[in-house]
């Protein structure tokens, strides 16, 4: 249960702040509009995070609001029509809820969470939390009172020792649901297979965006798929959904990236160069045209055709009108997981670690820790190997991901506003932050190697101040830009489409 904010918990001036805060300004716009430094506008929300008992400024917003330190502004225009869920996404938020958070009272991955978010965003015209939630606050469709994180994340679906009971929930925006998996037996684990290999006999044609494909291994030529010769390894999901739709005699297409190398060299990097009866490539701008050119060749109506992309491809896919969607839960394999969920650091370790996140080098962490060059790079070569970390910029991720870490400065000094990156840009950062920019890495995702190094340049000079790779990686995964991989390097599909 929320405390009662006396009336006198902020002065004028901060009050001032965070209003503006609330209408999504940023804080060198806010500076700007007060004629005020950045730091101090920053030392400002410090001091309402203090005084409010808050964590970020949606919560704060959120706290302020209903204790009746902001004027309650008019709402303009109609109401918008939300599902609970949604509003629960609004709920979580208001109270200092981040997309784990979400994820975890809605009983999906972080990656599904995201296109959650996404709908509830574009629900409310706006792709700023803290807007969203003031909106929502000012047409009456959330009331904060009485809320408590721990009990906004409690999992809707209720399990009653039977299992789950299997239903649907529906995404603003794309109309597309996402049924839960049902709990099977021990003996019976879920196949994700198998639950895919069920929509190709009604599915007139199969396209599959290369991003589906990332990294994964060599699979059969098509005259071995054809001839019935035996795999010689355990094959990725993917690639054997696209032999499935062989035998069946289903057409494929190739959806490319519009930073795609050709496309006869992006297929044969995962070994099915003569299964597709054709490749589009995205535009720079529309990638939702792609979809439908693939179809045209195809010959086959959207309802028709069944669609493997990764998860920010699925609202593309969807706003072209597809809805027989399946998508893959990562775009790049891991490298294997971590020794131990959470590594063991000493105080030194972590805070090297810590600084290494920042962007700082070797010469000033042992600076800031009174010590030598030497021992700051052995102790970093330490952690690399006690946590199987291919660089200082997989590690670091790999140290924020279990939480090993303290991440608050990291948070604090955020770039103002957070960059976009386009697709390429996006595929690059994922690979920095697995440890994964290698010529295989980058063809995985229709780049080449020196492609893939030109776009690095742009995406750390984007997301670090400091021009720092290991910085840009940090900054990418704690801001949601790139949510890392699960431990395991095995590809799987989730279905988030209905199946007809």
């Amino acid at each position: 249960m929320q405390t009662k904010v006396p009336p006198t918990a902020l002065t004028a001036q901060q009050l001032a702040v965070l209003d503006r805060a609330g209408l999504g300004m940023t804080n060198t716009e806010i500076g700007a509009a007060m004629n005020l430094g950045v730091d101090t506008i920053k030392g400002y929300l410090r001091q309402v995070y203090d005084r409010l008992e808050t964590t970020n400024r949606v919560h704060a917003f959120v706290r302020a609001w209903q204790s009746g330190l902001l004027s309650r502004s008019t709402p303009v225009g109609a109401v918008p029509v939300l599902s609970e869920e949604q509003k629960l996404i609004l709920r979580i938020w208001g109270q200092g809820g981040n997309r784990r958070d979400v994820a975890r009272a809605l009983e999906v991955r972080e990656i599904a969470a995201e296109l959650y978010e996404d709908a509830v965003l574009d629900a409310l015209g706006t792709r700023k939390r803290i807007v969203a939630v003031r909106r929502a606050l000012e047409h009456l469709l959330i009331d904060p009172a009485g809320d408590a994180l721990a009990d906004l994340t409690t999992p809707m679906a209720a399990d009653s020792g039977q299992g789950r009971t299997r239903h649907h929930r529906t995404m603003g925006g794309i109309g597309v649901s996402e049924p839960v998996d049902e709990a099977r037996p021990e003996s019976e684990p879920p196949g994700p297979l198998e639950r895919a290999v069920t929509m190709l006999p009604s599915a007139h044609a199969l396209t599959v965006h290369l991003g589906a494909l990332a990294g994964l291994p060599g699979a059969r030529s098509l005259a071995e798929v054809l001839a019935g010769a035996p795999q010689r390894r355990a094959a990725p999901t993917v690639v054997r959904l696209v032999h499935q739709a062989l035998a069946l005699g289903v057409p494929c297409a190739l959806v490319l990236p519009a930073a795609a190398v050709d496309s006869d060299r992006a297929v044969e990097a995962v070994g099915l160069g003569a299964a597709w009866s054709c490749a589009v490539r995205q535009g720079a701008y529309d990638g939702t045209a792609a979809y439908l050119e693939a179809a045209h060749l195809l010959g086959t109506p959207v309802d028709e055709i069944l669609i493997v992309c990764t998860a920010d491809q699925a609202p593309v896919a969807g706003e072209a009108g597809f809805r027989r969607i399946l998508t893959t839960t990562s775009t790049v394999p891991d490298t294997g997981p971590l020794r131990s969920p959470r590594p063991e650091l000493n105080a030194l370790e972590r805070r090297i670690a810590e600084l290494a996140a920042q962007g700082l080098g070797v010469a000033e962490i042992g600076d800031r820790v009174h010590a030598g060059e030497y021992l700051i790079r052995t102790r970093l070569a330490d952690l690399r190997r006690r946590t199987g970390a291919v660089d200082d910029a997989h590690l670091v991720v790999r140290l924020i991901t279990a939480e090993a870490i303290d991440t608050e400065r990291l948070r604090a000094d955020l770039p103002e506003p957070l960059p976009e990156l386009d697709q390429a840009g996006r595929a690059v950062a994922a690979l920095i932050c697995t440890g994964t920019l290698s010529e295989a890495g980058a063809n995985g995702v229709g780049l080449s190697l020196r492609t893939a190094r030109t776009v690095e340049g742009r995406v750390v000079r984007a997301l670090s101040r400091r021009g720092s790779r290991t910085h840009a990686a940090a900054v990418a995964v704690i801001t949601g830009l790139v949510t890392p991989p699960p431990a395991s390097p095995t590809h799987y599909l989730e279905p988030i489409g209905p199946v007809a």
